[in-house]
């Protein structure tokens, strides 16, 4: 992929990555329900799309966003990165590069993030774990809802700007 396409899809990814933000904190988050986790499901799409080093990169940046929103620290950025790195390398690799690929490793992705999430508070002692888990379920499953969703919108970026060689950010 020559220079000016690749800056033109960062661009689209960045604008995807900021629609996705605001859909979930600005639009989503001031709703009587659970907070979905859209940001790590975004990294968890581009990085099935675009392979591991396009999906690392993508995910330190959509850590970096999640952290500036407040949301689990600084500890995103490595965490999302990694997660768009493995979500890239799973799909070249073992999975399907399609719909399917994207929600089993969403799934995977959501299911270790929310036990991250409860494992830390509980060991933290913040709440017992009957309430954790009514908090984390829903969470989850209004994650995995919107998955579909978010991938269209990485789809939309990667059918417009055309896929990324993978193999050469390996």
């Amino acid at each position: 992929m020559k220079g000016q396409n690749t800056v033109a899809k960062w661009l689209a990814y960045g604008v995807a990555l900021l629609l996705v933000a605001a859909v979930n904190y600005y639009v989503l988050g001031p709703m009587p329900m659970a907070l979905p986790a859209l940001l790590p499901v975004a990294a968890v799409g581009v990085g099935t799309l675009e392979g591991a080093g396009f999906g690392a990169g993508f995910g330190g940046f959509a850590g970096l966003i999640m952290a500036s929103l407040g949301h689990a620290g600084l500890v995103c950025i490595p965490l999302l990165s990694v997660i768009g790195w493995l979500s890239g390398l799973a799909a070249q690799y073992v999975l399907r590069r399609d719909i399917w690929g994207h929600l089993l490793c969403c799934l995977v992705t959501m299911v270790c993030w929310e036990g991250w999430q409860v494992c830390s508070r509980l060991l933290a002692h913040e709440a017992p774990l009957a309430v954790l888990m009514r908090v984390a379920i829903p969470e989850l499953l209004w994650t995995m809802l919107l998955t579909i969703p978010v991938y269209w919108v990485g789809q939309f970026c990667c059918a417009r700007y055309g896929r990324i060689c993978h193999e050469q950010f390996l």
